[in-house]
């Protein structure tokens, strides 16, 4: 490889990784032990510096044009979206492999997936105060009261928070324990780490990034016990170079 991989990561008030997608990201490089260097880059340039790239943008209908994380491979290319770059890490450097052609890769995505919309009533709000540089929550305050027709202040105040978020994190939650019980753990796989298990662990790291108190986290053990803490124990070397 000619040159180190560049990853595009969003930076928070202490200059860590702290969001999903690009923990992603992060998280296979660090399970594949691949070379890298960050570029922290906040929210209002992630548009012009990856054009600046010639990246393409995100399909249309996408909650934005460019998102976070990208990287600059070794050859030089750019690529955009924590689902392609994994594609390319594994094709780059096949072991450890990814294991991204198993059921539960999707499935684990599409329990977070739902979870986040059960629980960002709660966690959003917190993200802008607790977590990002103020040109990062200036522009995520501004984007979000966009997409949902309402202040951030406002969502955390809803009907939609509270036990009623709770209520509904349910079905996944229980989906999620089922998941890491099916191979008796400590991965989703059993015995062998997959992208679903760095999906699942990114998840939780955020989650725990925006708890408040633990708040979180012990919603998630009152339904699930200490099945997600036993995982992320197993997962957390991955999480462990987070700059």
């Amino acid at each position: 490889m000619s040159s180190p991989i560049v990853l595009y990561d969003l930076p928070s008030k202490t200059g860590t990784c702290w969001s999903l997608n690009p923990w992603k990201t992060r998280a296979a490089l660090n399970f594949k032990l691949l070379p890298y260097t960050t570029e922290w880059t906040e929210y209002p340039d992630l548009e012009p510096k990856f054009r600046s790239f010639d990246i393409a943008s995100n399909p249309a209908g996408s909650p934005a044009a460019y998102s976070s994380p990208a990287v600059r491979m070794p050859d030089g290319t750019y690529i955009m979206e924590s689902r392609a770059i994994a594609d390319a890490l594994e094709k780059l450097q096949p072991q450890p492999s990814l294991q991204l052609d198993s059921e539960f890769v999707d499935k684990v995505q599409k329990l977070v997936l739902e979870l986040w919309d059960a629980l960002r009533p709660i966690a959003m709000p917190r993200i802008p105060e607790t977590v990002l540089p103020p040109a990062s929550a200036e522009y995520f305050e501004r984007t979000r009261a966009v997409r949902f027709g309402m202040t951030l202040t406002e969502l955390g105040k809803s009907d939609l928070a509270g036990d009623r978020a709770w209520e509904n994190a349910r079905q996944g939650i229980a989906g999620m324990k089922a998941v890491l019980e099916e191979h008796e753990g400590p991965y989703a796989l059993g015995k062998e780490a997959s992208y679903a298990d760095l999906i699942w662990a990114g998840f939780w790291h955020m989650t725990r990034r925006v708890s408040e108190d633990g708040d979180l986290i012990e919603g998630f053990r009152k339904q699930g016990g200490d099945v997600f803490d036993r995982h992320f124990e197993a997962c957390k070397q991955w999480y462990e170079k987070d700059t």
